[in-house]
């Protein structure tokens, strides 16, 4: 039982990081060898803000990809999509980021925020703004 009852607000904020460097089409969830977790919900749940990307050199144009799990974290559905632009990264060009915000996204005790990207030709680095309740 949440101790935060009235009304209820996230009581943990927390940002989870992680880094994809390889590949992965298949848009299904039913092959997960390129995917990674960024984030399982706690015990009394959690509220996600934001989930984004930032390339850390030049990139290809593709797709992130946002899946969700089951309570037992295993089935993976997907649940968004985010466009990825080719720039090339200079020091005089920025490398591509974006940003997804969720104005009521709750995840119940064991569901994971697992992540992809279509095309990895350098690191991706990605990051989501959570709370725990």
């Amino acid at each position: 039982m949440p101790a935060n009852t009235s009304p209820i607000f996230a009581l943990t904020p927390k940002l989870a990081l992680g880094r994809i460097t390889t590949a992965q089409t298949d848009k299904s969830g039913a092959t997960t060898a390129n995917l990674i977790t960024l984030y399982t919900a706690t015990t009394n749940g959690t509220k996600v803000t934001q989930i984004g990307f930032k390339f850390v050199g030049t990139s290809t144009a593709g797709t992130f990809l946002i899946f969700l799990s089951d309570i037992d974290g295993t089935t993976l559905r997907l649940f968004d999509e985010l466009l990825m632009s080719a720039v090339t990264s200079s020091t005089t060009a920025i490398t591509h980021k974006q940003v997804i915000s969720y104005s009521d996204l709750q995840l119940a005790s064991g569901q994971k925020i697992i992540v992809g990207a279509t095309t990895a030709n350098t690191n991706i680095d990605v990051f989501a703004q959570i709370g725990d309740f």
